[in-house]
């Protein structure tokens, strides 16, 4: 059935305009050029006609509307598991999961390519299409991950919802990764039909496994302190028989038990103790050497993976008077060295205490006395406070830290060390020089600390030695300002080690230090060393101003690493493995050419995944250590990624050690090997269709409706075309103009 339509105005009003103009054109060239020949003056009224009739339909637009009938084929969606666990052989015939897999869909496509319109995808954790099922053999079930979820979201998109008569996912149902398959289903608004491939190995009388289970690994591990790490082994139809539980660490071994199995059902836990050494990432793996007996041995093995760290150093100062030493030590030392979290308290009056920290949520208006806020402190710095400050209690509370293996250094002042009436007192016992009494007093001439030969090779000491003289020779760095005094001590106490002396008080110990239980005790009678940051940066010389101080902190907490005066930056991730789709937090310390934290460099990371382009993370910074920075982004794909983080500062470049990380946890796919029948049934009733085995599958295709559907479907034909008629527009008055002009026309 023809229908002729205007798209604007009506039929009956194009056919009265067109007539009108026809009309009136003829009459005003009949009259107009009734001097030519017939001929002449009736081509140049049919061009004009031609121009009024191409303008009419490009005005009103006519179009012809009919109607159809179109046969239509459904679409069925394949979606086919290729994950790691479908390389599983259970059959009775002896096949792997997924060559099981491929037959069937080999056949149904056979039979069902000439009545639908067939798709055909295999996923693991993400989908891929695959154009022939001849094609899908040649793929390997190595999938790392199975996302069901993902998997069912691709095949729903591969054609309009209303058009797709079923999806069929054939899978072992095992899913490991993104998503809820069976909430997916529901949501997707498509049949699905699944189909279940494998066996319940645990109800097979004759099967005989060991797996292990679980690996409870910390994702952070303190070096050089006691790690455990606890295996989760069962065993399958093994009841007595000794295995050999396996620890490695980057696969070496480091640790080995043996391990009875039971025969209760569940695993047995082997626990693992020691310390790790190297910092950085590491991959521990629980193995258990495989039995004859056993028909598979791929979970054999679990690993996780741990970032072996060196614990924060948090430093506790107290100064009983406001004094030029709070000002260096705070402004210039500890707020600008980004491996330190400190407190600051000093005394503004009477019992009054004013702070600064860069400690979250710590808030103190007094020295602190309780037990569990001071065991958070690795480092105390005491100055000018007198111990009746320090009630004696307090004091034994620091001492019980120190012992554990934090740090303590008492430094010069009017009313510290002996002039503060430490001797006697629990502090004053530990440390490791002989006090005085409150009147032993100071000493006022300028000096520059001596070392001693053990000052010269100590860590505290490591490349700024130079800038101070020794017995045999003077400073080799000059310009460093002396110190204007310090306070009087004895000597040096039965175990205790002089690192520095003072030249004009007969080599009196100026720097000493001793251990004490676990951890080190030391007095640096100065009264400040303020100079030594003030003068040599004002004329713009090196000091040792910044790594004498951060070297004295990390030896007190038991560190051994140098303070580098110069750019650099660290980065780091919260954890050594992620799932998909979890936030990885990259943070970052950079320190300017000062070995200072830098607060204002841009600092960014590339990630680059398995496969996909870089992705770019800026790094913002955050509260605490200055030059500390944070960012985050999330890893969509099981696989190893590798993060490179750049810092711009004002005047270079600078990049950190290349980090890498894994998503998804090895052998992940070997944790559950049974056919997950319930999980496949739950995703069938969701999305209303049914749950088969795939010994049974076939009866899902028979009860498939292939119908080809006919449907009426109204089309239209334009009867114009703007381009070419405009076209033709121009043409026909260009044809008319020429022909004017021949005719001796206007």
């Amino acid at each position: 059935m023809l229908e002729l339509t205007l798209e604007h105005s009506t039929l009956g009003m194009a056919l009265l305009v067109t007539l009108a103009a026809i009309g009136l054109v003829s009459v005003f060239y009949y009259f107009a050029f009734g001097r030519l020949r017939p001929l002449q003056w009736q081509t140049l009224l049919v061009l004009r006609i031609i121009a009024i009739v191409i303008v009419v339909l490009l005005l009103f637009r006519p179009v012809f509307t009919y109607q159809k009938e179109l046969e239509e084929k459904r679409s069925v969606i394949l979606l086919v598991d290729r994950s790691a666990s479908m390389s599983i052989a259970d059959s009775a015939a002896g096949q792997t999961r997924y060559l099981q897999a491929c037959e069937l869909v080999q056949r149904w496509w056979d039979r069902l390519k000439e009545t639908v319109n067939l798709h055909l995808l295999a996923f693991a954790e993400d989908a891929v299409d695959v154009a022939d099922p001849r094609l899908l053999v040649s793929l390997q079930p190595d999938g790392k991950a199975t996302s069901i979820s993902r998997g069912l979201r691709a095949a729903s998109k591969k054609a309009p919802r209303s058009e797709i008569e079923a999806v069929f996912l054939i899978s072992d149902g095992v899913h490991n990764s993104v998503g809820r398959p069976v909430e997916e289903a529901g949501r997707l608004g498509v049949t699905i039909h699944t189909v279940g491939v494998g066996a319940t190995l645990k109800s097979d009388v004759s099967y005989r496994d060991v797996q292990v289970t679980g690996l409870d690994v910390a994702e952070r591990m303190l070096i050089n302190n006691v790690a455990k790490i606890k295996a989760s082994v069962e065993g399958i139809g093994l009841p007595g028989r000794v295995v050999r539980v396996i620890l490695l660490e980057d696969e070496q071994q480091i640790g080995a038990q043996e391990l009875t199995l039971d025969e209760i059902e569940g695993s047995q836990i082997v626990e693992f103790e020691f310390r790790p050494t190297v910092k950085g990432r590491h991959v521990y793996t629980a193995r258990v050497e495989p039995v004859p007996e056993e028909r598979i041995v791929e979970n054999n093995r679990r690993s996780a993976v741990s970032l072996v760290v060196e614990p924060g150093i948090r430093v506790l100062y107290l100064e009983g008077t406001i004094r030029a030493e709070i000002g260096a030590l705070v402004g210039r030392f500890l707020s600008k060295d980004p491996d330190l979290e400190f407190c600051a308290l000093w005394q503004t009056k009477q019992n009054t205490f004013a702070m600064r920290s860069n400690i979250p949520q710590l808030e103190l208006t007094s020295i602190p006395s309780d037990p569990a806020l001071i065991n958070t402190f690795d480092v105390f710095l005491i100055g000018d406070l007198d111990s009746s400050f320090l009630r004696p209690e307090v004091q034994q509370l620091i001492l019980e830290r120190v012992q554990n293996g934090a740090g303590l250094m008492m430094l010069g002042g009017y009313h510290s060390l002996g002039p503060g009436g430490y001797a006697g007192t629990p502090i004053g016992e530990a440390l490791p020089v002989v006090l005085g009494s409150r009147d032993i007093g100071q000493v006022t001439e300028e000096f520059l600390p001596q070392l001693t030969p053990d000052g010269v090779s100590h860590p505290i000491f490591a490349n700024i030695a130079d800038f101070f003289p020794t017995k045999q020779r003077s400073a080799k760095v000059e310009g460093l300002p002396p110190l204007d005094g310090c306070t009087r001590v004895g000597g040096a106490k039965p175990g205790a080690t002089v690192l520095a002396t003072c030249p004009v008080e007969n080599d009196m110990p100026v720097l000493a230090i001793q251990p004490w239980g676990k951890g080190r005790v030391a007095v640096f009678t100065a009264d400040t060393t303020r100079k030594w940051q003030q003068g040599p940066r004002a004329l713009n010389q090196q000091s040792p101003f910044l790594q004498f101080w951060g070297q004295v902190v990390r030896w007190l907490a038991g560190r051994s690493e140098e303070v580098k005066t110069e750019a650099s930056i660290t980065a780091a991730t919260d954890k050594g493995y992620y799932e998909p789709e979890e936030p990885v937090r990259i943070s970052a310390i950079v320190r300017d050419s000062q070995g200072e934290g830098a607060r204002d460099a841009k600092v960014q990371a590339k990630i680059r995944g398995p496969g996909g382009r870089p992705d770019l993370v800026e790094l913002t910074p955050i509260p605490g250590p200055a030059g500390h920075y944070s960012g985050s982004f999330e890893p969509k794909v099981s696989g190893p990624y590798e993060i490179e983080v750049e810092a711009r500062l004002a005047d270079q470049t600078i990049s950190a050690e290349k980090l890498k990380i894994e998503v998804g946890r090895p052998n992940l796919e070997y944790e559950k090997l049974d056919l997950d029948e319930k999980t496949l049934a739950q995703i069938a009733a969701q999305a209303k269709g049914r749950y088969m085995h795939i010994t049974a599958a076939d009866r899902l295709v028979d009860q498939l409706d292939t119908a080809v559907r006919k449907r009426q479907m109204q089309l239209q034909a334009k009867l114009y075309w703007p381009p070419g008629f405009w076209a033709l527009f121009v043409l026909v008055l260009t044809v008319e103009w020429i022909l004017r002009r021949r005719f001796q026309l206007r």
